[in-house]
């Protein structure tokens, strides 16, 4: 696997993520070629040969799993580096991820991921300019559309909204599909500039 010489991110990750996870063989094999950085198309191969495994595709729900390990590791910190972002699209196109399959595959596991990620970022109903870039990196690492994307963050966005935050500070471009919803059921209604009015004062 091609990356920075001096950059032992990936390998210290990969040491730690194989002390504590207990992985199928092959897939802890995999992981082993991560660690000491001799992942390759050649190597990859050789591991699927060996298990009788005839398509990568055969064992794309263990793979993803298995990025899913390192993206929970790499969070941690609450952040995502250039070189953590290369490294995640690397294995991806190793592993013959597709756009779609974290969603389809993975709905429940990238659904607490964003989660906990989104409760710390709109935790002060303002989306800064790091922020805002740590949260379009959190659509790239799982190859989400807008609408997915939106789907996941719509709680948070919406209470948001409700306790009075701007659209226009929050990181996305239109209202939860809910919002109007909630907003009737409280005999509010919304301004196009999210300002909120009691029905009986219109």
């Amino acid at each position: 696997m091609k990356t920075n010489k001096d950059d032992l991110e990936l390998h210290k990750a990969f040491e730690i993520i194989l002390s504590i996870e207990n992985f199928s063989d092959y897939i802890s094999d995999i992981a082993e070629l991560i660690y000491k950085n001799e992942l390759s198309s050649e190597s990859l191969n050789d591991i699927l040969k060996e298990y009788k495994i005839n398509r990568i595709q055969d064992i794309n729900e263990e793979l993803l799993d298995l990025i899913i390990v390192y993206i929970n590791f790499v969070l941690k910190d609450h952040s995502i580096s250039f070189n953590e972002k290369t490294n995640i699209g690397q294995l991806k196109k190793y592993f013959k991820i597709k756009e779609g399959d974290f969603y389809k595959k993975k709905y429940n596991e990238i659904e607490e991921i964003l989660h906990r990620q989104f409760e710390r970022l709109y935790a002060d109903n303002f989306i800064n300019g790091d922020e805002d870039t740590h949260i379009n990196h959190l659509q790239d690492i799982f190859d989400l559309s807008y609408d997915q994307f939106d789907e996941f963050k719509a709680k948070e966005v919406r209470r948001a909204l409700n306790e009075g935050a701007n659209i226009s500070d929050l990181s996305t471009a239109k209202y939860p599909k809910a919002f109007k919803i909630i907003e009737n059921e409280t005999n509010r209604i919304v301004s196009p500039k999210n300002k909120k009015f009691d029905s009986d004062q219109r």
